[in-house]
């Protein structure tokens, strides 16, 4: 890594304050002790006030005004078109209006470092979430019999995780991976670590981040990830370089996380399109109503080639038909809030109890209406493509990061309901550091 010896004491605080946040955001029970993080934070800035918050870069400024209609349709709708506007309302607060102002935090802490050192700290933070799921696992795979995963020397615990679910992990290492890929795609374009991680810790990182996703075996992450890869030997060949090694190295990867999964958690892969197939021609929700006790006494659908229907898939295809009939009948959406499927189903068929559709595309289409999804995938097109075409015309390689990590996040929400809660704080608060990394990029310490 480059010389850090040049920081001051407060960029130093800094740097350390950032990292913890990222670290601490995903943890379980610690709302608590983020709200507080932030908090002070935030009262040192205000004290502090060595720099204003960032300039906004001028090829992000159409993302910003999409980003403000957004917001001020979700405030109409709110107030205009959803039946409980109090309710929508005070999802507005807790899941948008409090992301927002996380994100202005998060960029104007990184304002205060010099070019590359928030990067830095952000990246590492994740990378210890790597370390610490795969001393986890390794630990467990010690142990002769750990009465859950029935770990022993020759069954390594996929998906056994140091907390939460191993979609929360997914989530976390997608973002690490997105960060890496677009960092490595940089060096070898530019030959400079926007992270200012220099030749080699970049490659290490990225490797780490692989074998997290394997070791995670979390379909969708593999998915989403192994896109990014793809994503980036495209874009690598797209622009004519020679450095024929990255593309080899990206392929590897592919064909490590592709193969990993295919064996390691093949039963899920072996019946997924016959259990989308089964779950999207399914016409009533009965299926949702199946508690934890009547679970194995249930007789579930069968598929055409008599495989056991594979719920996780089969479930998600359920709620998207579901949706989608919903949609047809109520295009301008229910109010705002990641529970707008539940809503939709209690208002539609009177069943209680259920939340997310597992697709942030259809819960917020759900929620504010066609219109709303639009100007969320125009905010979301807007930064993609005026990143890239900063990334190619000016030479702004923090750019690409951004790039990647909008892209990541926006195809993670098609394929699970990811719009709410620490995943999208944690994403707002990414993404203010890089857009401070774009308007800022020449920054030097």
């Amino acid at each position: 890594m480059e010389n850090t010896r040049g920081l001051t004491a407060k960029q130093w605080l800094a740097t350390a304050w950032l990292a913890v946040v990222v670290f601490v955001f995903p943890i379980p029970h610690t709302i608590a002790l983020r709200n507080l993080l932030l908090l002070i934070g935030f009262i040192a800035l205000v004290w502090n006030h060595r720099q204003s918050l960032p300039r906004l870069a001028p090829w992000l400024k159409p993302a910003a005004w999409w980003l403000a209609a957004l917001t001020a349709w979700i405030v109409f709708h709110s107030v205009a078109v959803a039946p409980a506007p109090t309710l929508a309302l005070d999802q507005f607060r807790a899941n948008w209006l409090m992301p927002l102002l996380i994100g202005a935090v998060g960029a104007w802490a990184a304002i205060q470092l010099p070019r590359g050192r928030a990067l830095q700290a952000i990246i590492a933070a994740l990378a210890a979430h790597s370390c610490w799921l795969i001393g986890w696992q390794f630990e467990l795979w010690l142990v002769a019999d750990t009465g859950t995963f029935k770990a022993t020397p020759d069954a390594w615990p996929f998906k056994a995780t140091p907390f939460g679910a191993y979609d929360f992990h997914a989530t976390i290492n997608g973002f690490f991976l997105a960060l890496l890929v677009a960092e490595r795609l940089a060096w070898v374009f530019g030959k400079r670590s926007p992270s200012a991680f220099g030749r080699w810790w970049g490659w290490v990182l990225l490797l780490l981040s692989a074998l997290s996703d394997l070791a995670l075996q979390s379909r969708i992450g593999t998915i989403v990830s192994m896109t990014m890869l793809l994503a980036a030997i495209l874009i690598f060949t797209g622009m004519q370089s020679r450095h024929w090694r990255f593309i080899v190295i990206a392929l590897s990867m592919i064909a490590l996380l592709g193969a990993g999964s295919l064996k390691f958690d093949n039963d899920r892969w072996s019946g997924l399109s016959e259990s989308i197939a089964v779950g999207w021609s399914s016409p009533n929700i009965v299926w949702f109503t199946v508690n934890e006790e009547s679970w194995e006494m249930t007789k579930w659908p069968e598929t055409p080639s008599g495989k056991r229907i594979e719920f996780s898939a089969f479930f998600r295809a359920m709620m998207a038909r579901q949706a989608s009939d919903f949609l047809a009948e109520h295009p301008m959406g229910i109010g705002f809030g990641h529970d707008a499927f539940g809503r939709a189903i209690a208002l539609k068929h009177g069943h209680t109890g259920l939340g997310s559709s597992h697709n942030g595309w259809l819960d917020f289409a759900l929620g504010t209406g066609f219109v709303g999804l639009a100007l969320l995938l125009a905010t979301a097109g807007a930064a993609i493509n005026n990143g890239w075409r900063a990334f190619r015309e000016r030479d702004n390689i923090e750019a690409l990061l951004l790039v990647f990590f909008v892209g990541n996040y926006t195809l993670r929400c098609l394929l699970d309901g990811h719009l709410s809660g620490w995943r999208l704080g944690m994403f707002a608060f990414i993404c203010g550091i890089l857009i401070a990394a774009v308007s800022n990029p020449r920054r030097e310490s």
